[in-house]
């Protein structure tokens, strides 16, 4: 069934420092932290799969987003299946990057940036005034265009 192995992975992560662990299992709601990052992941397998990450840069206080879901698919239904597990191993990769310490923040300008690997290329996030962007790169040097970069901790 589709979130099992995303509530699996959940389960096996340390709930010590750096990372804080909240999970109800009546709900299907994870709350994630480090020192300068949180994450919400919900897994309701006939529902919804998805990660809310947010990260932020302590001297500055800047803020960048990212997410991961289903979106407002039936993933309950069978065509539908092989998308959610999709995202199901994205939410994973995302969260087992993290946890090696494989994403890095730091600055382009006056934006923040996150830079992290994801299904065998580089991600890039770029907060901007109002919206968010995220682009891919096969070279990790183009991703992490700027400078002052820092893993996520």
């Amino acid at each position: 069934m589709t979130g099992q192995g995303l509530l699996a992975f959940l389960r096996e992560l340390p709930t010590t420092t750096p990372w804080t662990v909240v999970a109800d299992d009546a709900s299907v709601r994870w709350q994630l932290s480090g020192l300068t990052w949180q994450a919400t992941v919900i897994v309701d397998p006939r529902r919804w799969l998805g990660m809310e990450f947010e990260a932020w840069d302590p001297a500055t206080g800047k803020r960048t987003t990212y997410a991961i879901d289903t979106d407002l698919y039936d993933i309950s239904q069978a065509k539908y299946r092989e998308f959610a597990e999709e995202i199901e191993r994205d939410v994973i990769e995302f969260l087992g990057n993290l946890r090696k310490g494989a994403m890095v923040r730091g600055t382009d300008g006056t934006k923040l940036v996150l830079v992290f690997p994801l299904e065998g290329s580089w991600v890039r996030v770029v907060q901007g005034r109002f919206l968010t962007s995220a682009s891919t790169h096969a070279d990790l040097a183009a991703a992490r265009v700027g400078g002052g970069y820092v893993v996520v901790r």
